[in-house]
């Protein structure tokens, strides 16, 4: 073999894209999220990413549905037991589930649209939410207790995430005081002194309030049980 020959046949060809599997795919998926995370992720752009035609990646995944399980499952793969610390007690345990959703939420908040697709939820969002489950047991709590604790726990705090994710709390705050204005007296007078009171806040602060009053509720209920 001539060394042109042996170098053709050690140089990659440019331009020829991967080969596809489920790795490739759900990685350019991240990719894209890790460069516009605001942006839909659609089956097209996840092709165009991968050099292919949206049709090749349903070799890879039987529906939409799977596919889009598959890149929620790997943005919320930082939710799960290796984000809580193995000796905290479970307060501490509750807090750093709350803490590693809002960041993982936060990094892809697109991912938000792939949670519940026409009235379906996604099971990797369930299995993200369902880790501190055992966390409350551990606490003391089961039975409808549990249940209404663990769905409340939930939406408090996702609640606090898509409205940070839809408009950071600065901006929230900017637009609340332009608008101050443009209401009634009465309205304005009510809302003015809080503004005053939040100048300065930041979304860590305002998240690590909501977590106390939500472990403080939590504990209340324990005590109750």
């Amino acid at each position: 073999m001539s060394a042109r020959t042996a170098a053709a046949a050690t140089t990659p060809r440019r331009g020829r894209p991967p080969r596809l599997s489920r790795d490739t795919i759900l990685d350019a998926a991240l990719a894209l999220l890790d460069r516009t995370p605001r942006e839909p992720l659609t089956v097209a752009r996840i092709a165009a990413e991968v050099g292919a035609v949206p049709a090749a990646l349903y070799r890879h995944f039987a529906s939409l549905d799977e596919l889009l399980d598959g890149v929620l499952a790997r943005a919320l793969g930082g939710v799960d037991r290796s984000a809580i610390r193995s000796r905290a007690g479970w307060a501490g345990q509750i807090r750093d589930w709350m803490t590693s959703l809002r960041r993982e939420l936060l990094r892809y908040p697109a991912v938000v649209l792939l949670i519940g697709r026409r009235g379906r939820t996604s099971p990797a969002w369930l299995e993200a939410v369902s880790v501190p489950i055992p966390i409350l047991e551990r606490a003391g709590l089961g039975g409808a207790k549990l249940a209404r604790a663990h769905l409340w726990l939930t939406e408090t705090t996702v609640a606090l995430i898509l409205q940070e994710a839809a408009m950071a709390l600065p901006e929230q705050l900017r637009g609340a005081r332009a608008a101050l204005r443009e209401m009634s007296p009465e309205g304005r007078a009510r809302l003015a002194p809080l503004l005053a009171h939040l100048a300065g806040s930041d979304a860590d602060e305002m998240f690590a309030f909501t977590a106390d009053r939500t472990i403080d509720a939590l504990t209340a209920l324990v005590e109750r049980r």
